[in-house]
């Protein structure tokens, strides 16, 4: 099979061909008619290319004529020739020019759709009738559209008279915190967010699980009748659980919104679980499929995260499940681990809206998920990072993907080190480190914000052709993050040099301190990173829920930028070398020829 950079290359050359066959086809008294096809005065068509570039010869066609050979490229789905015949337009009734008619002119007692002009007063009038009573019969779940705006429609007034969005808090009786932010449109995104995540489960894969079933039947709607509403309703759900949080939202049309928070309620506090047993077994089926054929980059991290911390610690703890740990998650263990983490803490849920009023879901807010009560706390036990190294092989069976991503051969190597949490104070000094470092992948499309003046960029993709991807990472918990780079590489022999140019990139940024240019350039392009993000209601929501889960609080644009700019090339080359000096390295490699990674030893006396 031709790669996808040979397929270009073949199609690019063979575009040409046309394009040198059509005009030289052009002076030869002929026409090209743009569709490989080029048209001769006497109306007779002959090929560019295509069937005369696999067949063997040519066959008369009914008039005797000779034609192109029947090619099984160009007709893939017929088992003979076809027969090929061309009629001159002046031959045929419909090319001969008609008459040009009168524009019909239309009354405004007419009705516009006869056409003919035949339908008497009585016929049009019992048209219409039926027509209304198969609109009556259709059950509208938004408003028709009218001569009238709809109420829920605010008036349109200039933009210097609405109030100033904000993000306000509000906190129920039972300890549910709401937070929400105006965003004056006629979407609304609206969501319930848990403190609970993988690092808490007892069983390893009941989040994954979870996350495959959320949206599931409920106590009083079934799984079908589920996505047949939110259709209805024009809206689009999203679940995304992680080691620490879990998360379900929906972006709905403004006028569903209080059906959209009663589904929300039902979702979250009703899920059918021990008594859904085809859904818990389909949804099986579902993670053992995706145990199988897991993408190599969720391989990486999460093997990262196993040799960074260690799989007796919750943060090293497998978030996804494995084709050993499904067998073991049971429906009812699963019921009990959901209704006492979650359901029975209030104190841990955040209800967010981006795009509402902060009293309408204030309202919703208690009208739904007052009932909770405080039961059960999740044990939150701090991690604590060792550092390691981990040797994942591509999985012995075949995958699916296989035919069609070569790129699976390749060799995959992360090299990463400890920093600060969510509530360290170096936190944004590892995202300003992040962009400058940059990267990305082989092929890019360029432009503004794309990271090609970054330094993996331009010292190492743009001067290691063999290498097909490199970029900087961070990961964030509670309690530590990780800042590493990662990249990778289809040539075996080349495995070693290149864990040895990761390694140098991350000692040149300890051992010299970045420059002005460079500097400024990464703190502008992160700040625009996040004001661009936040313009997407669905982050805006996410950004609140996550804040106030984590903080308690939400802290604004403003405020985020000034700490990006605050950072100083100081700062970045004292985190630098707190990381390479005082910690021991996490090295991961994964796929083809993970096995020619170099020894963790000698990658670890690099740093001494």
């Amino acid at each position: 099979m031709l790669s996808s950079s040979t397929r270009s290359v073949v199609s690019s050359q063979l575009k040409r061909v046309a394009r040198n066959h059509a005009a030289a086809a052009t002076k030869a008294t002929g026409h090209y008619n743009g569709s490989g096809r080029c048209r001769f005065h006497d109306g007779s068509q002959a090929p560019l290319f295509g069937a005369a570039l696999f067949s063997s010869g040519p066959h008369p066609s009914a008039s005797g004529e000779a034609q192109p050979a029947f090619s099984s490229y160009e007709y893939p789905t017929r088992t003979e020739a076809p027969e090929i015949t061309t009629t001159l337009a002046s031959e045929t009734e419909t090319g001969k020019a008609k008459p040009k008619e009168r524009n019909k002119v239309y009354h405004p007692t007419m009705d516009p759709f006869d056409d003919a002009g035949s339908l008497s007063e009585e016929d049009r009038a019992r048209s219409r009738e039926e027509h209304a009573e198969a609109m009556a019969s259709i059950e509208m779940s938004s408003f028709p559209i009218g001569l009238a705006a709809p109420e829920f429609v605010p008036p349109n007034v200039p933009s210097g008279e609405l109030e100033v969005p904000e993000t306000l808090v509000t906190t129920l009786d039972n300890g549910i915190r709401v937070v929400s932010q105006e965003t004056y449109s006629q979407m609304c995104t609206i969501g319930v967010l848990s403190s609970v995540g993988s690092r808490h489960e007892e069983v390893e894969g009941t989040m994954h699980l979870l996350e495959t079933m959320a949206f599931g039947s409920t106590e009083k709607y079934q799984g079908p009748e589920i996505t047949q509403m939110l259709q209805d309703w024009g809206a689009t759900r999203f679940v995304s659980h992680s080691r620490e949080q879990s998360l379900h939202c929906v972006d709905i049309l403004r006028p569903n919104v209080e059906k959209g928070m009663e589904l929300l309620s039902q979702v979250v506090l009703e899920p059918l679980i021990t008594g859904a047993p085809q859904e818990v077994e389909y949804a099986k089926e579902v993670m053992a499929f995706q145990a199988q054929e897991q993408i190599p980059e969720l391989v990486l991290g999460e093997a990262l995260q196993v040799a960074a911390y260690g799989a007796d610690q919750q943060l090293g703890k497998a978030h996804f499940a494995t084709a050993e740990s499904i067998p073991l998650l049971e429906a009812r263990g699963v019921e009990d681990f959901y209704g006492k983490n979650i359901k029975g803490n209030p104190g841990g849920i955040v209800v967010a809206g981006a795009g509402i009023s902060h009293d309408e879901l204030v309202g919703m807010a208690e009208e739904h998920f007052s009932t909770m009560e405080q039961s059960h706390s999740p044990a939150t036990l701090p991690s604590t990072y060792r550092g390691g190294h981990s040797i994942v092989e591509k999985p012995a069976t075949e995958s699916v993907y296989q035919p069609m991503l070569p790129e699976e051969d390749q060799c995959r190597v992360a090299l990463a080190f400890p920093v600060g949490g969510w509530h360290s104070d170096t936190m944004v000094t590892a995202c300003v480190l992040q962009t400058l470092l940059g990267g990305g992948s082989s092929f890019s499309a360029g432009g503004p914000g794309k990271g090609m003046y970054s330094r993996m960029y331009q010292q190492v993709l743009n001067r290691y052709g063999w290498m097909e991807s490199a970029e900087a990472f961070t990961t964030f918990a509670d309690e530590g993050g990780l800042f590493g780079v990662s990249a990778s590489t289809a040539v075996p022999s080349k495995v070693p040099e290149l864990v040895a140019i990761l390694a140098d990139q991350l000692a040149s940024v300890a051992i010299h301190p970045v420059g002005d240019l460079e500097l400024s350039r990464a703190r502008n392009m992160l700040r625009c990173n996040v004001l661009a993000q936040l313009e997407s209601r669905l982050i805006l929501f996410e950004d609140m829920g996550r804040q106030v889960l984590t903080y308690g609080r939400r802290e604004d644009a403003a405020k985020t930028c000034a700490k990006i700019e605050a950072v100083t090339a100081g700062d970045i080359q004292a985190l630098a070398v707190d990381m390479l000096r005082n910690h021991p390295p996490t090295l991961v490699a994964t796929g083809s020829h993970a096995d020619r990674a170099p020894d963790y030893g000698e990658v670890s006396r690099w740093f001494r």
